[in-house]
């Protein structure tokens, strides 16, 4: 378990810490979103204003000129901002399924440890140990999903071609820090996680050596596998 924790973990800090840097490379979005938006603007309105004669054509045309730039000129940091996206919310995913793998592991184990004590009459306190280790993990399992999921939601009100276009600006910067806060938090919320691991490992492994020794002294095979 405690392999698969790091591959997974690394995982998702690999492409947390990717997100962020094309975050910060992928330029100024909403200024080219709002030049856009107003570049279109202003070619409607002189359409408008065309087809009641107080617009020349050459305005029309200088219009239509500015609307189809600001078209080129938003395609790469839309491509840019589309990777982003897409790359944040897997690295999302990643994240709350690390979070989930642990709260599922420490589930399952401290259920067999409690089991297994009570089966073998074995001191109650090593089972109260693989507890005790869930109860303090599962705080930080939380904490690592939610400080995610709050940054994808800043991620979206930050979105110009979303819902929240005509205040989006206000929410960059929220979701810059934001996304610098969570990344503090997933890693120690990682670190914890894993420490518990390895500490419950230690658990199982006491409870394995006390289920072979007392086989052992009621003469039946030893039930432990592989250490």
């Amino acid at each position: 378990m405690v392999r698969i924790f790091i591959t997974t973990a690394a995982l998702a800090v690999l492409l947390l810490a990717a997100n962020f840097v094309v975050g910060l490379l992928g330029g100024d979005f909403n200024a080219a979103a709002r030049a856009k938006h107003e570049a279109h603007v202003g070619l409607i309105d002189a359409e408008r204003q065309a087809k009641v004669g107080n617009a020349t054509p050459e305005k029309l045309d200088q219009a239509r000129q500015q609307a189809q730039k600001a078209d080129q000129e938003f395609t790469q940091p839309r491509s840019r901002m589309t990777l982003h996206m897409l790359l944040g919310a897997t690295a999302a995913l990643a994240t709350v399924l690390v979070s989930s793998i642990t709260i599922t592991y420490f589930v399952g184990t401290s259920r067999w440890c409690k089991e297994v004590c009570e089966t073998y009459q074995l001191d109650p306190r090593l089972a109260e140990a693989g507890a005790v280790l869930k109860r303090s993990t599962f705080p930080w399992a939380l904490a690592g999903s939610f400080a995610i999921i709050i940054v994808v939601g800043l991620g979206a009100a930050a979105d110009p071609s979303g819902a929240n276009w005509s205040r989006s600006a206000q929410f960059v910067l929220p979701h810059y820090l934001g996304a610098m806060v969570a990344i503090v938090i997933v890693l120690l919320s990682f670190w914890v996680q894993f420490t518990r691991i390895a500490e419950n490992a230690s658990v199982i492994q006491r409870i394995l050596s006390e289920v072979d020794r007392v086989r052992t002294e009621k003469g039946l095979e030893v039930a432990s596998v592989a250490k």
